[in-house]
């Protein structure tokens, strides 16, 4: 997809951590309220001037989230998603929750950045966070699931459910019930 640095192109791919639902909801919860407290932060700073709120709301979210160029690709019994993360995001800082119908990803990593102005140049702690929540147009099998971060390209294939796995799976869920 996108360039990578020559540096970073070298590194062997790696698997990137799957977590629960729960944990990307929780963050979910977590990008939210900090993407509401800088869109407020924003209207008081403007002196609680209303009719601005869409505005503050998508400057607060530009703030809190680097923007992240990503694509689902349907292949033959799989859905591939491939994303160019913005800087250097290891797998360790990176995390992704897979459900049938859902695709969760969300990373946060610290940069330094040189601030300057009217003040002598210095260095300061900046986060920077992803998180992308994508509607998947099929059924996949989360436990099938492959995620590898080979530089800034992050790639998850998920495996389609069958008509298949969906009656096998069908069949065990009645079979445990009895």
């Amino acid at each position: 997809m996108g360039m990578q640095s020559e540096a970073r192109r070298r590194e062997p791919a790696r698997q990137v951590k799957l977590v629960g639902t729960d944990v990307s909801i929780n963050r979910k919860n977590e990008i939210h309220d900090m993407i509401a407290r800088r869109a407020y932060e924003l209207f008081e700073s403007r002196g609680h001037v209303h009719g601005y709120d869409i505005n503050d709301w998508v400057d607060a979210e530009l703030e809190v989230l680097q923007p992240c160029r990503h694509e689902l690709k349907d292949a033959a019994g799989a859905a591939i998603f491939l994303a160019d993360l913005p800087g250097s995001f290891t797998a360790d800082q990176i995390s992704v929750s897979i459900e049938p119908r859902r695709l969760t990803i969300s990373g946060e990593r610290e940069v330094d950045v040189i601030c300057g102005g009217d003040q002598p140049a210095h260095t300061e702690k900046k986060t920077q966070r992803i998180f992308l929540v994508e509607e998947l147009p099929m059924e996949v099998d989360p436990s099938r699931t492959a995620t590898k971060l080979d530089g800034e390209t992050l790639e998850i294939v998920m495996p389609k459910l069958t008509d298949t796995n969906t009656s096998r799976e069908k069949a065990l869920a009645a079979s445990s019930k009895r």
